[in-house]
């Protein structure tokens, strides 16, 4: 399904974008101003409620289709309470709802942490966020939130000096309340169809084109922001150290790259109609997607100071007709609410009495995970059954390799009719945690599900299971410095099957 909604997740994206930057003075009210006045908020507390939901296309759809369209389309996430605290601190708790459940969760961060739970957790998980820790070339002298907000600020104000509005932008007086206060504030109301952005990055581009000036302040920005932190990476690489420029330097080469942008620019400009066509006419689903049925209508409320105490979405993307395509449209809803802005506000930690279960970012294989979890539990359910976190499938190739790993170590290989794979690559393709004792040259494995412990030693047939001996068919053998063993056995032992396409040499091992 990931690969099916390309088309709308880059329209959404794109939509967004533009939004963002498009929006100048309407009807006194200085939209610009507003959206930067959001990068100034440094505490508040919100709620927020996002929906989705999938069209399906006209015709029969698979099973398959079916059930996971209910599913994403059952797909709901209610925040009840954020709160920002400060630059540093926040906290979140809320629920994500699906087919009539619901799974409460409540999230909080600092400086060096980010803590979650999750109902149906037996520990939160805690995931360190100290850049020394997440990978030892990132242990060099960070940005400041102060400072990346500035930046934000700085290139935020550039879109918005250049993008034009789209057709559809209004200012209108309201009464409404947030949060139970009724208050008087303005609605800035700003819709968007997928055929204007050809339009809105042409007026963007044509007025980037004259401003060299603000151009060169927003390198310099960039420069200012980045340039200690990339001298700080490669500080003592060999042959990658270079002196600071001087300030005359500095202005040479910004000068330089801002005029190397803007004649990019003035390149484009003259056939830009022409270009957009042949996009359209190259790739005919980029009509339907960036048509006039993708729609994004936004209203923000506006208090006196210009803070956005209220926000509604709704975004509609237009799908192409396609047979592999099973939905027309994707719709996304979202209400928010913010209040206390900029008054003191304390956030809610996670709690810890039970512990917590540490975890690198991009860590936890799906036996962890859910040796973590109550397993009469709806997010066990959840993720075991519904999103089949334990399923896995790879392919091994012995002949015409199109992933281009036709190398040892990857390759199937067959000894006296007996189908060996190379044990480490297998392993890691299936969770499992492998250690090897060089002294016995014994491999011992354990599987990411069970825990069953599987023991090989090269040169030998014999092999163990939970301690149950076992007899392979050939003995595990090197082959260009990597181990081998009979195929049958170990996906067996790792809960997995193999099948073997003897006529394309293709080896397909699957996992349910």
């Amino acid at each position: 399904m990931k690969k099916r909604f390309k088309w709308g997740l880059a329209a959404m994206l794109s939509l967004l974008l533009v939004v963002m930057a498009g929006c100048q003075a309407v009807g006194g009210v200085d939209v610009g101003k507003a959206a930067l006045s959001s990068l100034d908020v440094k505490s508040s507390m919100s709620k927020q409620t996002v929906s989705l939901q999938l069209v399906p296309a006209d015709g029969k759809l698979s099973a398959e289709d079916q059930k996971a369209i209910d599913l994403l389309s059952s797909l709901s996430i209610t925040i009840d309470q954020a709160i920002t605290q400060d630059l540093n601190h926040a906290s979140m708790e809320g629920a994500v709802q699906f087919q009539g459940k619901k799974l409460p969760f409540h999230l909080a961060m600092d400086a060096k942490t980010l803590n979650l739970s999750v109902e149906g957790m037996t520990q939160p998980i805690s995931v360190s966020l100290e850049p020394e820790t997440l990978d030892p070339a990132f242990a060099v002298p960070q940005m400041n939130n102060e400072s990346v907000i500035q930046m934000y600020k700085d290139m935020l104000g550039f879109l918005l000096k250049h993008t034009p509005n789209p057709s559809k932008i209004s200012i209108t007086p309201v009464n409404d309340t947030v949060n139970g206060e009724s208050l008087s504030l303005q609605k800035l109301h700003v819709e968007i169809r997928g055929d204007e952005l050809a339009g809105l990055a042409k007026g963007f581009l044509t007025s980037l084109s004259k401003d060299k000036e603000g151009l060169k302040e927003l390198i310099t920005r960039l420069y200012d922001t980045y340039y200690p932190i990339i001298a700080a990476y490669y500080a003592g690489v060999p042959g990658m150290e270079e002196d600071a420029l001087t300030s005359a330097e500095k202005e040479k080469e910004i000068a330089l790259v801002a005029d190397q942008l803007i004649s990019a620019v003035n390149e484009i400009l003259p056939d830009f109609d022409k270009n957009v066509n042949q996009l359209f006419e190259g790739t005919p689903e980029l009509r339907t997607v960036l048509g006039k049925d993708t729609v994004l209508s936004l209203d923000f409320l506006l208090d006196s100071k210009m803070n956005i105490r209220k926000q509604n979405m709704d975004l509609t993307v237009q799908l192409p007709a396609n047979k592999d395509i099973p939905v027309k449209q994707v719709k996304v809803h979202s209400e928010a609410e913010t209040w206390k802005i900029n008054e003191p506000v304390t956030i809610h930690p996670v709690d810890g009495s039970k512990g917590f279960w540490n975890v690198a970012p991009g860590e936890g294989t799906p036996g962890e995970v859910l040796r973590h979890l109550d397993s009469k539990s709806e997010l066990y359910r959840l993720l075991k059954n519904d999103m089949q976190i334990t399923r896995k499938s790879f392919d091994m190739y012995a002949e015409d390799d199109p992933t281009m790993m036709l190398v040892p170590g990857y390759e199937p290989v067959i000894v006296n009719n007996t189908l060996m794979v190379p044990v480490k690559h297998v392993a890691n393709q299936l969770d499992a945690k492998l250690s090897w004792d060089k002294a016995t040259k014994q491999i011992t494995l354990t599987e990411d599900l069970t825990g069953a412990k599987i023991v090989l030693k090269v040169g030998s047939k014999q092999a163990s299971i939970n301690g149950t001996a076992e007899v392979l068919a050939e003995p595990v053998q090197n082959f260009e410095g990597s181990n081998y063993v009979p195929m049958r056995f170990i996906t067996k032992a790792l809960g997995a099957q193999g099948h073997w396409d003897a006529k394309g040499k293709v080896l397909t091992i699957e996992r349910d």
